[in-house]
């Protein structure tokens, strides 16, 4: 698949319904067909775009008082890094890629896409082209940047809360998304022999061979994304809830994002403000691996103070 048509996948666009095509003209007086009509067309309209749970307020931080924290994992980038790519891993027969090895047990990151990944200046700087000899993307054609995903060596636990810092380093295009519980469909490690590669291609993972949750908090390809926190679950692509972004603005800045799940039950924190709150209906996601995801349009963008605590709900008396 060529990289401008991965990049039309990858557009996260919003598919919402225009209730203005709907409205009933006003010299007209209303009838019950005009009603069911428009309650059929808004039904018709949010089944295309799955069932999704909206918060349309963010509101304060998350709430921790009902769980216990225990630290699981934490990575503040001080020191230096081993990181495995995924290239070095596979190999192709024909036209089929297949993996030959699995990452090193020493590697601390695993990154899948042919772009730049590594750790330097006390933060994760990934890029969609190789770095240069000053630390900066290298100028390739449009056609060869590479969209990028980097997972960390740990399995995390099932119920977790999450936290990093991510800095879009003044991009002022692209996506980026995190991923978490991230396992293969039968419960393998995403990093099995018997898994296909995936090499950054995004329908890899939202309808390939892996299940995991997707959380897509910083955009900008179109003003919709710009807006818009929006959580997904896999494999399928179904957006199952949205919320405001919070990272509109400045691109230079940085934005710390908080992830909690506890059995079913999600939340998003974006800059201190929970924007998403969801309870998965179906069997929810367990203990998987944790990933960054940037698209291709991303000139770069550094990751910080990453840090995981496996947590606990309280017991009620």
């Amino acid at each position: 698949m060529n990289l401008r048509k991965q990049a039309s996948i990858n557009s996260e666009s919003s598919r919402e319904v225009e209730l203005s095509l709907y409205f009933i003209p006003k010299r007209r007086a209303v009838r019950p067909f005009d009603v069911l009509l428009f309650v059929a067309l808004c039904v018709t309209g949010a089944a295309r775009t799955g069932t999704t749970q909206t918060t349309s307020d963010a509101t304060a931080q998350l709430d921790l008082s009902g769980y216990e924290l225990r630290p699981f994992y934490e990575n503040d980038f001080g020191r230096p890094q081993k990181i495995v790519r995924e290239e070095d891993l596979i190999e192709q027969a024909g036209a089929v890629w297949r993996r030959k090895a699995g990452p090193a047990p020493d590697a601390e990151w695993i990154a899948e896409g042919w772009g730049g990944a590594e750790v330097r200046d006390g933060r994760l700087i990934v890029a969609p082209s190789p770095f240069d000899a000053s630390g900066r993307p290298r100028p390739v054609e449009p056609g060869r940047r590479s969209h990028m995903v980097v997972w960390n060596r740990r399995i995390f636990p099932a119920d977790f809360l999450l936290e990093f810092e991510m800095s879009p380093c003044g991009s002022t295009s692209g996506l980026t998304i995190v991923l978490f519980c991230a396992s293969g469909r039968n419960g393998e490690d995403i990093f099995d022999l018997s898994l296909p590669p995936r090499r950054a291609e995004y329908q890899t993972y939202h309808s390939g061979a892996v299940a995991n949750y997707t959380d897509s908090y910083w955009s900008r390809n179109n003003e919709a994304e710009n807006l818009s926190n929006r959580l997904r679950k896999n494999p399928g692509f179904k957006q199952v809830a949205e919320g405001p972004s919070l990272t509109t603005g400045p691109t230079d800045g940085a934005h710390r994002l908080r992830i909690l799940k506890s059995g079913p039950h999600i939340e998003v924190e974006v800059n201190g403000r929970v924007v998403i709150k969801w309870d998965d209906p179906e069997r929810p996601h367990g203990a998987g691996r944790i990933g960054l995801r940037s698209m291709q349009g991303v000139t770069m963008v550094a990751y910080d103070n990453f840090k995981v605590w496996q947590l606990t709900a309280k017991r009620t008396r």
